[in-house]
């Protein structure tokens, strides 16, 4: 799994353009599904047959935060974001611009010198701009306004269970989900398992909307990181990492659901922790439950540092621990009691 963790991780894909992403977990999904599909707005479905008793979704984000050029302004890139990027980290960060060419640049700005007092505030977005070492006449013709742009970052392996990368949120999930999918492949399972990568979950939830209208399944999951603890975040904020994987409870998530999930944790011994939201979670569950007359909705994720980085952390063992949560519930899952979420 952390093989292909760090081919997702290495792969753009960033909020609306996620093309190369797609193609990528397509290849490693494709041999344990019995169909593939992209739907009309983009989203990759791969559908796994199980008895044929009902139809379960689980539904985890493959865009990334990245970034539009809005204008050349003597030869340099000025630029927006694409979803909610820290930007106190963004000067000094490579980038690679993705025009006809993949064009390889630095986000630059005023050097602390020149910053006449004001050395402590973090930048604003046009106080910053891309530098890819052109003339203006040529940054002109090679890159059109609009051009989308995405954070240059190697993952790397931190010690033996750690690993640090882009795009970790949400692409820790596109890799459980597709373990799962290999896990699932040997198990005559109740359900037919939807195993949908959505699009744009950063930005408009576009992906999550479609799809839960579009597949309505008879039950849904949607897989996410969580904050992990580090310095300056403690536990009553965030999840500690390497203590297991984190379910979700809140009027976002179905009771029944939370409840079996839990029960399967403490039956098969894996760590876990429980993560009370009292409302909308931030997540793909949100759209995904009030499609048509409403879908039940589980949340599951895993605790990640340093969010909406290029250095995010993940912990190996806390994403094993929930393909394995996953796998149980979907082999033993065979309906709802007929409880409603109140």
């Amino acid at each position: 799994m952390k093989k292909m963790l760090e081919k997702f991780s290495n792969a753009w894909g960033i909020s609306g353009y996620e093309d190369v992403i797609r193609d990528v977990i397509m290849g490693e999904m494709t041999p344990y599904t019995d169909e593939v599909k992209i739907d009309k707005v983009g989203n990759l479905i791969g559908i796994q047959k199980g008895k044929g008793t009902g139809k379960l979704m689980i539904a985890t984000h493959m865009d990334e935060l990245g970034f539009l050029t809005t204008m050349v302004e003597g030869g340099y890139l000025r630029f927006t974001t694409v979803g909610g990027f820290d930007k106190r980290i963004l000067p000094e960060v490579e980038v690679i611009v993705h025009s006809t060419e993949d064009i390889e640049g630095v986000i630059g700005a005023i050097p602390p010198h020149f910053l006449k007092g004001k050395k402590n505030v973090p930048y604003k977005i046009d106080e910053l701009f891309i530098d890819v070492g052109m003339e203006e006449k040529v940054v002109k013709e090679k890159i059109p306004i609009g051009t989308p742009v995405s954070v240059k970052q190697k993952f790397m392996q931190l010690s033996k269970e750690y690993v640090s990368g882009k795009a970790l949120d949400n692409r820790a999930s596109c890799a459980i989900l597709v373990e799962m999918l290999k896990k699932l492949s040997r198990i005559n399972h109740p359900y037919d398992v939807y195993a949908t990568f959505t699009i744009q979950e950063e930005v408009t939830g576009l992906g999550a909307i479609s799809s839960g209208y579009g597949i309505y399944p008879d039950i849904a999951f949607a897989m996410d990181v969580t904050h992990g603890t580090s310095i300056g975040v403690e536990e009553k904020e965030a999840f500690p990492l390497d203590k297991g994987t984190v379910i979700a409870y809140g009027p976002n998530i179905h009771p029944e659901i939370f409840e079996k999930l839990v029960k399967i944790a403490q039956r098969e011994e894996i760590n876990y922790n429980i993560e009370p939201i009292p409302g909308r979670t931030g997540t793909d569950a949100t759209a995904i439950q009030i499609a048509k007359e409403g879908i039940p909705t589980g949340l599951v994720s895993v605790p990640l540092r340093y969010m909406h980085t290029p250095i995010e952390v993940v912990n190996l063992k806390d994403m094993e621990r929930t393909v394995r949560l996953m796998v149980y519930f979907i082999a033993e899952f065979e309906g709802l009691n007929g409880g409603v979420n109140a």
